[in-house]
């Protein structure tokens, strides 16, 4: 019974596959960006470039492909940067020692994006729903990306109509970007690719106005999203440095693109082996190898935790929410055996009860209140840093104060002396190894965001079979739509 409704879902994925890439195209939406220069990072811009460059390699960037990005063409400063490589050494080793390294090399100037459509304002993506989305025909797909900036619902009542921030401070809704979807004609489907703050609110597009009171929407809708509604997202950085990128899209291109932002290859995670990444393998990927504070969601997930139940009293034949791993194991789909097998590895979970202990652990990674968790790496090399400018100022009494006319000469006219006496430094090297590794080694909050994806893979899929044995065929019918979006690719061929 399990493997023959595993075969139906399977095939009602390739089914999809096939009729869409047979008869539709593709229409590609970006809203990138922030909401003024000052929130407007080189990360988002970069972002858009790098998916643009996902779009060439596929063949995809003569599609409908239309980008709203900051303010538009208007030609006025409106990216912030950080090219740290532009600031002498000298300069920066006197931030690093006897300053502040925020905000070195901080800068502004106009994006590089080619053929923007517009700037990121309401009526600007409302205008392309009139005249480009009422183009679209029966069998299209609109895959959305955003790559911007969120907030929070605004109303107590409604904790999930999260908003997409816009140009000049403006926004969009979950419930108001629920409201140009229906404009679209009958039959189209749509794919959101959403990296924002509190993205995860927009996971309920599948509910009409973004309410599952409202009912679902007749629309096909499917999602991946940075984080949950009630949470931010990491990534959103000025830094031009590209290798130093950890948000969601970053993992999320390179794993249906098969190579870094740095054009470094990848093993594919093509989990099911079918030759293809999914958008879901691609997520999944995300879920092992980002680490960051984000806690990953999907639209499925979303409607499990809306439509299904784990057993209790009233319903006994349902499976139980702390099942045994090694029967959880057999419900997985292939990207979620990856992630449960992936993250046990990292997390070192073994045995049947993986889940309790998860929780435990994520209760003892968690953060307690105003409480600095304490990182030996960190606090050493922090140490060593006071050690080697307290030696400094013992050599230049006058760096006391790094604006004295001392100071303003090792930054300048003898730069290569203080750049020598730091790094011959005995201690400098010993401070240099550790400093590099604090900044690799997870904090207290993404070890317990590690230990929460898990638990949310676990419940998914015991709330996936679950509302199977629910057997309620529209709910299931519903699911199986969001499944369909979730486990196609990028790529349709135009219509013939």
């Amino acid at each position: 019974m399990r493997s023959l409704r595993r075969v139906l879902l399977v095939l009602a994925a390739c089914s999809f596959a096939t009729s869409h890439s047979a008869t539709a195209a593709d229409f590609f939406l970006t809203i990138g960006g922030g909401y003024s220069p000052s929130g407007n990072q080189a990360s988002l811009e970069r972002n858009v470039l790098f998916f643009q460059r996902l779009l060439k390699q596929h063949r995809l960037d003569e599609n409908v492909n239309d980008i709203y990005f900051s303010d538009g063409d208007h030609p006025d400063d409106d990216l912030q940067v950080i090219d740290r490589t532009s600031i002498p050494k000298a300069n920066q080793l006197m931030a690093e020692f006897f300053g502040s390294q925020r905000d070195l090399g901080l800068s502004y100037r106009n994006h590089e994006i080619d053929k923007v459509r517009g700037s990121t304002s309401p009526k600007n993506i409302q205008q392309w729903f009139d005249d480009v989305g009422s183009t679209m025909e029966k069998g299209d797909r609109l895959v959305l990306y955003v790559t911007a900036h969120g907030n929070e619902s605004q109303t107590r009542n409604h904790p999930y109509n999260t908003s997409i921030s816009l140009w000049n401070h403006r926004k969009i809704t979950v419930s108001e970007l629920s409201a140009m979807l229906d404009q679209l004609p009958e039959g189209v489907s749509v794919v959101t690719i959403m990296v924002q703050c509190h993205a995860g609110g927009f996971a309920r597009l599948v509910y009409n106005e973004g309410d599952p009171d409202k009912g679902r929407s007749s629309q096909t809708r499917s999602g991946f999203f940075a984080t949950v509604h009630d949470r931010p997202a990491a990534g959103c950085t000025p830094e031009i440095d590209e290798a130093t990128y950890v948000e969601y899209s970053t993992y999320f291109w390179e794993a249906i693109a098969g190579r870094t932002r740095l054009d470094q290859p990848i093993e594919l995670p093509d989990y099911n082996q079918d030759g293809v990444v999914s958008f879901e393998e691609a997520h999944a990927y995300t879920i092992l190898k980002s680490d960051t504070i984000d806690l990953p969601i999907k639209t499925s997930g979303e409607f499990l935790g809306e439509e299904s139940l784990f057993q209790d009293e009233q319903h006994p034949e349902l499976l139980p929410r702390d099942l045994a791993y090694d029967e959880l194991i057999t419900f997985a789909t292939a990207s979620d055996r990856a992630v449960l097998e992936g993250l046990s590895e990292q997390l070192d979970l073994q045995g049947e009860n993986r889940l309790e202990v998860a929780e435990q652990k994520k209760e003892k990674a968690r953060p307690r209140g105003r409480r600095r968790a304490r990182n030996t790496d960190t606090d050493s090399s922090a140490a060593l840093r006071r050690k080697i400018a307290t030696d400094m100022r013992s050599r230049w009494p006058g760096l006391a104060n790094p604006l004295n006319p001392i100071g303003i000469e090792l930054m300048t006219t003898r730069s290569d002396d203080f750049i020598r006496a730091i790094e011959v430094h005995p201690d400098y090297a010993n401070y240099r190894e550790l400093a590099n590794t604090s900044k690799t080694k997870l904090s207290d909050r993404e070890k317990e965001v590690k230990y929460e994806r898990f638990i949310r893979t676990v419940e998914n899929v015991i709330l996936r079979e679950n509302l199977i044995r629910m057997g309620n065929a529209n709910t299931i019918a519903a699911f199986e739509a969001i499944l369909e979006g979730e486990t196609a690719s990028l790529g349709s061929p135009k219509r013939q």
